[in-house]
Order: structure tokens, then sequence, then C-alpha cells
């Protein structure tokens, strides 16, 4: 047997774990998407009538912003849980990437939104989807340093969380995802997706890359 054959397995550029301790894991330079696997997650009811909340707010204002957000949107139980959810993600996220301040986006989606693979002008970005299919993301595996990678097309669960390093942070290693194509299916997908505030010379990217998912 040569040295070749008993080559460990190159490290994988995906962490998961069942605890939101996974977050910490984007910080290796190896990694570059960590997935939060939660148990469970509030349940969402009706999206009749659902508009855009988009905003950007101090981490410790972000509850408060949330339920203001929410009232304006037509009166469903589901509304509380979810902003209360949404605000512990974005704490968590801040924690993570030393923020003061998060974007926040919590869209229904009923088209293609982005269904080209694509990695964004971000340094990461969180994901989660409340309701319908996960954001697919591709997994890139070697069995040994010398050996050509393997593509495969992965998606997160519902309700999973994902940290996905863009270009700011991972260059050309950047993690690359796309929205489910589901137009014509009748599937509704509600999508969280929490960024940090752009550095000013990358804004114009940036507000390009807040449109994706």
């Amino acid at each position: 047997m040569n040295s070749a054959t008993i080559l460990a397995p190159v490290r994988s550029h995906v962490h998961r774990a069942r605890t939101v301790e996974a977050f910490a894991a984007i910080l290796d330079p190896d990694v570059n998407l960590a997935i939060w696997e939660r148990p469970s997650m509030p349940s969402v009811g009706s999206l009749d009538g659902f508009g855009t909340i988009q905003m950007t707010a101090p981490v410790d204002r972000a509850h408060a912003a949330l339920i203001d957000a929410f009232a304006q949107q037509p009166p469903a139980a589901w509304h509380a849980d979810i902003a209360a959810d949404m605000a512990a993600l974005a704490q968590s996220f801040a924690a993570i990437m030393n923020l003061s301040h998060v974007v926040i986006r919590l869209e229904c989606v009923v088209g293609n939104a982005c269904k080209r693979w694509h990695a964004d002008y971000v340094s990461v970005r969180l994901i989660c989807t409340y309701r319908g299919s996960g954001t697919q993301w591709i997994k890139r595996s070697v069995e040994t340093a010398d050996a050509p990678a393997v593509e495969t097309q992965r998606s997160l669960a519902l309700g999973a969380v994902g940290l996905f390093k863009g270009r700011i942070l991972a260059g050309q290693q950047a993690i690359v995802h796309r929205s489910p194509p589901i137009a014509g299916t009748g599937e509704e997908r509600l999508l969280l997706v929490i960024d940090g505030p752009p550095p000013e010379e990358t804004a114009a990217l940036w507000e390009r890359a807040m449109q994706r998912g």
C-alpha cells in the first residue's frame, strides 16, 4: 500500500450541528457553510396578503422593530413566534460576526426568485426557510487531496439555519447556492435572510446581492 492510498479525507467545507453552536464554525477558513439543523421551529399559518419585511436595526432593538413590522401585515397568530425566532437568530448571527446592526429580510416567494447558481457578494449571510423548499447548495467533496472534486446538489431542510460564506470573505471558495425553482408549482416559500450592514465601498454590490437568497 503506497502513501497516496492512506491519505486522510480532505476536510469538509460544510459544518453541521444540532445546536446553535454550529454557527461558530463559519469562522474557520476552511468552512464556507455552517448549518444548524434545528429539531423544531415555529409553525407558519396563512401567507395571504403577506408583504416583504425588510429593515436595518440595532441588534438590541431587532425584536421590537420586527413586532412593529409585523403589525403592518394582515393579523395572524403566528407572527409573534416568528418575530421572536427571527430576533433570536439575528442576535446569534450578530454575536458570531461581531455586529451592532443587522439587515433583515423576510419575504413570501412564489416564483423563481434566483434560480441560477451563484455566490453572494457578502461576508456571511444567514438563510432560513420557514415554509416551503429550502435553499439549494453545492457540496464539493474529494476522497484524497489529489482527487477531482465531486459536486452534489443539496438543500437546507425546512427550518434549518445556514450561514453562507460569500465572496467578500471566501473569494472563489464562496458557497454556491440558489433558490429552488418553484414557478408554476403553486408552492409558497417564506424566506428569511439576515446580513450585516455593507461597507460603503461595497454598498452597490451588496444591494444587488440582497435580492438573492
